[in-house]
């Protein structure tokens, strides 16, 4: 069963943000926990850089990332 990432992926809809479209892709895709652990670092570092460019909020990077933790994880993290 997969995670749900409803704001990640409101994200990735949008198409100017088809980097991140393709980093969660990634990590979705990841098998190994390396893989995944390294496309979870990459996101945050993403999200980021829209956040310093105010592209989004504080509060948006954070429901991003707890998603990704989230999905890395599991819940109880």
């Amino acid at each position: 069963m997969s995670t749900p990432m409803p704001a990640c992926e409101a994200l990735a809809a949008d198409p100017a943000r088809y980097i991140f479209k393709q980093l969660l892709s990634d990590l979705k895709e990841a098998d190994l926990y390396d893989e995944k652990h390294r496309m979870v670092t990459r996101i945050g570092g993403y999200l980021a850089a829209l956040m310093e460019c105010d592209v989004i909020t504080v509060e948006q990077s954070r429901v991003l990332r707890n998603e990704t933790r989230v999905f890395m994880w599991g819940p109880e993290a």
